[in-house]
């Protein structure tokens, strides 16, 4: 049973040439693992991720005010350039790297994206929901916060352990809040 687990800590992180492997519960972790690994393998390969593939536009090759044409009649189009062959290049990496660490289970929901941005968005889409399953996630996690109160008897550890959990859904979903924010907050509930 322990070498499973090791195995799965080792791929949900990665490596220094794999990309980590989405484990469901851990996909804000995940994010951030490829967000590093990208940007270590080639910070132009992360911009294709956020911004999306780098698209070589055609256009026609022009001779003396005149659109050259081939046979047949169509108009000759411009090549792609060294640069634009290598940031399609650098996107298809991106795509690949993604897919491979898209575990078999969930790989149905990218099997029809065309893009490393499409992947991510997909996944992130399935994974953190709609924006508005994010602003009502996001309203519950502040409320969540802002009305904390531990059970009646509890002990002290076992209310702090359930209100970190409270913030770390904050932080899931983008709020951060300083540790003496915090600290207030939860010697506030806990009342006289």
């Amino acid at each position: 049973m322990a070498k499973n687990y090791s195995l799965d800590i080792s791929n949900s992180f990665g490596g220094s040439n794999r990309a980590p492997i989405l484990v469901a519960s851990e996909y804000h972790h995940w994010c951030q693992r490829m967000e590093i690994y990208f940007k270590r393998l080639d910070k132009e390969v992360w911009r294709f991720i956020e911004k999306g593939p780098h698209v070589h536009v055609l256009t026609p090759i022009v001779v003396n005010d005149t659109q050259f044409k081939l046979r047949g009649g169509q108009v000759a189009m411009t090549k792609p350039t060294n640069d634009d062959i290598s940031k399609m290049e650098k996107d298809e990496i991106a795509f690949y790297e993604i897919s491979c660490g898209v575990p078999p289970d969930s790989f149905n929901l990218i099997i029809d994206c065309k893009s490393a941005k499409e992947t991510q968005d997909v996944i992130k889409n399935h994974y953190e929901g709609t924006e508005e399953a994010q602003d009502k996630k996001l309203t519950t996690s502040l409320n969540e916060f802002n009305n904390f109160k531990p059970l009646p008897d509890e002990i002290l550890d076992d209310s702090f352990k359930k209100f970190n959990l409270v913030v770390t859904k904050l932080s899931k979903v983008g709020i951060s809040r300083s540790d003496h924010e915090t600290n207030l907050q939860f010697l506030n509930s806990l009342g006289k």
